[in-house]
């Protein structure tokens, strides 16, 4: 056993209750790994560097290790197979074919390899030869993760895809968390990458226990339907596009006269709401708000003024005497 978690670790108090205990997230991040493009935000590790990818938008982080707090994982391994091999002048593209469950493939990939990933050829090992010369397969596993920022815990939830030479790594962080009955979803993991690899590869250890607030920010995300949307668990079918029906033909109905009606004004256009601030990695701290300077003190009413308001008021009770009288 490696030393990715402490084992002389002062638990906190009020997560003393939870050691030991059955965890879900943990079954699912050890799902699928034995012993050995998407339109959420995700992280990505292109290059060896955190990017930040919402959207069109990417951010790339100053900082070569994050601390996160897991809140999903899809219980299955994910699979991805490319046309194309891969090389570094490659554009970001979509897979050809890929499943979120590793069972089937998924009804968005444009050339499904097989009815079935078990008995895909792609998903054979051999089917792919590295440069290097090792068989592996050429539909790669991957690990789906829903992980929130630990400085932000009510910030975004983002995707995080572990590699399939990142696997075993996680496998192992895992089970040193579970040989101490920690569940995941009550630490910050710290994600960092392998130095001694030639290409992106991450790590996974110990960042230290939520503390209360953070806790009760995450608590309500394990098994929500956000979550599961991430992790590739929600149920994914086609859609069926509705058949327009034709309506019968009306009867023929005499012209009536037209009526010209005056056309509205045009609305004033809004004015765009400023843009929220950034939450999650890399939000940037923002400048407490300069205190505004004190509205100058009101000057006091003339005399002179005061003096014809007086007679404005007597010559009004005057009328109203008249008219009464």
């Amino acid at each position: 056993m490696s030393n990715l978690v402490p084992v002389n670790v002062q638990v906190p108090a009020h997560l003393a209750s939870r050691i030991g205990q059955p965890s879900a997230l943990a079954q699912s991040m050890a799902g699928g790994l034995g012993n050995g493009g998407e339109s959420v935000p995700r992280i990505s590790i292109k290059g060896a560097r955190f990017r930040i990818v919402e959207g069109d938008t990417e951010t790339v982080l100053d900082t070569t290790a994050i601390d996160v707090v897991i809140v999903g994982a899809n219980p299955r391994l994910s699979k991805t197979w490319y046309a194309k091999a891969w090389t570094p002048d490659s554009e970001p593209q979509a897979p050809e074919c890929f499943s979120l469950d590793g069972v089937s493939p998924d009804p968005q990939s444009t050339q499904p390899q097989n009815d079935l990933c078990a008995s895909c050829p792609q998903n054979a090992w051999g089917s792919k030869v590295t440069p290097q010369g090792q068989q592996i397969k050429a539909c790669a596993d991957k690990k789906r993760l829903a992980v929130v920022s630990a400085d932000d815990p009510t910030g975004p939830t983002y995707l995080l895809e572990v590699t399939p030479a990142a696997l075993k790594g996680l496998n192992q962080y895992q089970k040193e968390l579970a040989h101490r009955g920690i569940a995941p979803e009550i630490v910050k993991t710290r994600v960092t990458f392998d130095t001694d690899a030639s290409f992106p590869k991450l790590k996974f250890g110990f960042g230290g226990f939520n503390d209360a607030d953070a806790q009760e920010a995450v608590d309500p995300l394990f098994g929500s339907a956000s979550v599961k949307e991430i992790t590739g668990e929600s149920t994914r079918q086609p859609v069926a596009v509705p058949q327009a029906i034709a309506a019968p033909a009306p009867a023929p109905v005499a012209p009536k006269p037209a009526v010209k009606v005056a056309e509205p004004e045009p609305a004033p256009t809004p004015a765009e709401p400023p843009a929220a601030p950034k939450r999650g990695f890399g939000a940037t701290k923002q400048a407490a708000p300069k205190a505004a300077a004190p509205a100058p003190a009101a000057a006091p009413a003339a005399p002179m003024a005061a003096a014809a308001l007086a007679d404005s008021i007597a010559a009004l009770v005057g009328e109203v005497n008249s008219d009464d009288a």
